[in-house]
């Protein structure tokens, strides 16, 4: 064969060697970035509808968190101010020095688990659904008084495996008095000012301790404030912060009862929650009724839910709620119901 048709058939293998690699090549190459753009997305997809230890699943907007409670909570102004403040601070440091903790005192129906749901429903977008918030309920979760070494490690292991997955989980302690001293002393360390616990960090979380226990000594003190012509608006967090705390360290039984966490003033902050006032549990009443759908409630139909409830010091002043605004939603329902039968 003439040389020079040896060298063009040469070529052509060649050149068609060389256009199957480049195929090849150009065809692992799109595949790879089909792969990656895949990855990518599919990252993309995860974060936007998969719950994440960020700023888009937790979140504080002060303005909105401060209208919202003064909308929806009434006669509580302590409360809210030493919430909302609280809060700000801890959001806005990014190295805060320890954990949040809030301690809330008061008698039933007078708002504690409002706030808390609330402060919930705020700060993370799925609510109470939230991976990254955690109700302990006392009487269900811990009903013996005597602390086994299970409880112990039970307690421990929640705190411990919920602050790995984010460091701004919440903790909600309700009743927190009834559980056991030795319990809530195990609190201690992750409340307190560490850097870090076995290079895991404390400092971001909060949480919130409902409890009953000082109770009783706010209804007095607040009966001597109207006793003694005072509004409750002339109330403030100085007044009755020692108290709280000194009569919940004292009070034997109760889960505070010389409680570390007291005693090491690793509570940010004691919370009173005052006896609900008539003109309160009428701003409840007025709130449920627009809810269940009855706009323009006479005013005398609107008393007549009021009378369902019982009031004191005595049947002459009935100015405090026994049940706070607690017992309203079912005093309307029995009203209204007998009204939509008529």
């Amino acid at each position: 064969m003439p040389r020079n048709n040896q060298l063009t058939i040469h070529n052509l293998f060649q050149l068609f060697v060389g256009s199957e690699c480049l195929v090849t090549t150009l065809t692992s190459i799109g595949f790879a970035t089909l792969f990656f753009t895949g990855w990518i997305l599919s990252i993309s997809v995860h974060n936007i509808y998969n719950e994440n230890c960020n700023e888009r699943w937790i979140h504080l907007d002060t303005a909105e968190l401060k209208n919202v409670l003064h909308a929806n909570v009434y006669g509580e102004h302590i409360a809210v101010k030493t919430v909302v403040n609280h809060l700000n601070a801890h959001f806005m440091n990014e190295n805060p020095s320890k954990a949040l903790a809030f301690s809330f005192h008061g008698g039933p129906g007078t708002g504690k688990t409002l706030i808390t749901k609330i402060l919930v429903n705020h700060l993370y977008k799925k609510g109470f659904k939230s991976q990254f918030v955690n109700m302990v309920v006392a009487t269900r979760d811990f009903p013996h008084k005597q602390t086994t070494g299970n409880a112990k490690v039970k307690l421990k292991k929640l705190i411990e495996d919920k602050i790995k997955r984010c460091e701004q989980s919440i903790f909600i302690f309700d009743e927190a008095d009834k559980l056991s001293p030795d319990l809530l002393n195990i609190l201690k360390p992750y409340l307190d000012h560490h850097e870090h616990i076995d290079n895991i960090v404390y400092r971001k979380a909060i949480f919130i301790f409902l409890s009953n226990t000082a109770g009783p000594m706010l209804t007095q003190h607040m009966i001597d404030f109207w006793r003694d012509g005072k509004t409750r608006d002339e109330i403030n967090l100085k007044d009755l912060e020692y108290i709280i705390a000194n009569s919940a360290v004292n009070s034997a039984g109760s889960g505070y009862y010389k409680s570390d966490l007291i005693s090491h003033h690793l509570i940010t902050a004691f919370i009173p929650f005052l006896p609900i006032e008539k003109e309160h549990v009428v701003h409840c009443i007025k709130h449920h009724l627009v809810a269940k759908g009855h706009y323009d409630t006479p005013i005398n139909k609107i008393e007549e839910i009021a009378q369902q409830l019982h009031f004191y010091p005595n049947e002459t002043d009935k100015v405090f709620s026994s049940t706070g605004c607690k017992r309203v939603e079912e005093k309307v329902d029995y009203i209204m119901g007998e009204k939509d039968q008529s």
